[in-house]
């Protein structure tokens, strides 16, 4: 399965998922706010068809022979009180064998004896439908299973019209599923692009391991070729000295060098883009902290015909790593020295704005173009600048930005005035002092 049909597969099962779990999350919302409309709505109807079984419960003598009258009045014990049945209700007397036996008393509601009925369905509230000159009508029954004093079995099926509560129902159940069908669509679409997104992170994963091995084998190959050649020539020629053959120790040890620095340079990176590495903070003075170990640099720049100098307030306090920090100063730097000709000068400075410090490595280099400063903070990416003579990694600017991102700050660069390029790096700080000047 080659890559494109395997995140074609991923994004058709994200779909599937968010498809699924949305219309389950439609469903029990459905069957909820249905089920709540059905209570609502059958709420009265199911309270009147509930009072009046009671009361016939109570007294069926006086419900059998009244409604065999087809009255529909219960007589209480001292026949001075009457329950009167709410005029919506159909009192229909069946015998043991479900048959009605008031009838006639229903000629003129001749579809209500098409009314279903089951002795199962005694003590319970159903819905039946009856036919009516073509038009379907709806009932909600309850039917009350009683016997009389002399022992008679009857069964009296309570019914009353509850058409309009089923075409309401039927309405807002048709609402329901249409508003969920049009929800649905709009699920398909919305999961088609984040699906879309999600595979996104899966490619752009997979090109940066390209990347990555692309850029470690074209990286690590030249080194290598240069050791194994150096040793093929020192094989050659065995009888010789050491001093003889010093530079092609020199030329190994150089690339041995390198390739040590690219390494921990690629470790560095994954820790750091991992979040896996633990910030140790503590108070650090910023002018003590690169006094530290910014000598050596003052010399490489002399022995080179540059001028390194340093502008810094005594009084700035950072709450941040201090081996990170000095990673970061130290790769600015050398990035600096780097990308400077014998004659250029690079000045490091630091101020207060606020609550941060503001840190600036500038130089009178040979510059960063445009199109260059929108990538160099980015993974392996080198400007075509003096590149035969600057050879490195790619990975330094990257580095610091993710310091001083893991420290909550920022960095950027900017071109320098009237050559050369600034960068500036932003952290959090406390108050300052006087400044102190040197270099």
């Amino acid at each position: 399965m080659d890559r494109r049909q395997f995140l074609l597969r991923r994004r058709m099962q994200y779909m599937g998922i968010l498809f699924a779990v949305f219309l389950l999350l439609f469903g029990i919302f459905d069957l909820i706010v249905y089920t709540r409309t059905h209570s609502a709505l059958y709420e009265d109807l199911d309270r009147q068809l509930t009072e009046a079984g009671e009361t016939i419960r109570a007294h069926p003598d006086s419900a059998v022979e009244s409604f065999l009258r087809g009255d529909n009045i219960v007589y209480l014990d001292d026949a001075r009180e009457s329950y009167v049945v709410s005029y919506r209700i159909f009192l229909l007397v069946r015998s043991a064998s479900g048959a009605i036996l008031n009838a006639e008393h229903l000629l003129s509601f001749d579809y209500m004896l098409n009314i279903g009925f089951s002795p199962s369905d005694s003590g319970g509230l159903r819905t039946e439908r009856a036919e009516r000159n073509r038009f379907t009508l709806f009932y909600r029954t309850c039917t009350e299973d009683v016997t009389t004093a002399s022992g008679e079995h009857y069964y009296i099926q309570l019914v009353t019209d509850s058409t309009e509560v089923e075409t309401s129902l039927a309405i807002i159940l048709r609402v329901l599923l249409t508003c969920t069908a049009v929800a649905m669509l709009l699920v398909l679409a919305a999961g088609w692009y984040l699906s879309k997104s999600l595979v996104r992170g899966v490619a752009e994963a997979w090109e940066k391991q390209d990347e990555f091995i692309s850029y470690a084998s074209h990286e690590i190959r030249s080194p290598l070729a240069v050791i194994h050649s150096s040793l093929e020539l020192l094989l050659e020629t065995p009888g010789q000295k050491i001093i003889e053959r010093s530079d092609l120790i020199l030329n190994s040890l150089s690339e041995s060098s390198r390739l040590r620095k690219m390494s921990s340079n690629l470790l560095e990176m994954v820790r750091l883009q991992a979040s896996e590495v633990q910030l140790h903070r503590e108070e650090l003075a910023l002018d003590s902290l690169v006094e530290s170990f910014i000598e050596p640099f003052v010399y490489q720049a002399e022995a080179a015909d540059k001028r390194l100098s340093y502008t810094l307030p005594p009084g700035i306090l950072l709450f941040a790593d201090r081996q990170l920090v000095t990673e970061m100063l130290v790769i600015l730097l050398e990035n600096a020295l780097k990308y400077t000709e014998a004659g250029d000068s690079i000045h490091l400075r630091a101020w207060q704005e606020g609550g941060n410090a503001l840190i600036e490595v500038s130089d009178t280099g040979t510059g960063i173009s445009d199109e260059a400063m929108k990538r160099i903070f980015t993974r392996f990416y080198r400007e075509e600048r003096q590149r035969s003579r600057a050879e490195g990694s790619g990975l330094g600017l990257y580095i610091a930005s993710l310091i001083i991102e893991q420290h909550g700050g920022k960095i950027s660069v900017r071109h320098n005035s009237p050559r050369g390029s600034v960068f500036a790096a932003v952290l959090p700080a406390k108050a300052p002092r006087e400044p102190r000047h040197s270099g």
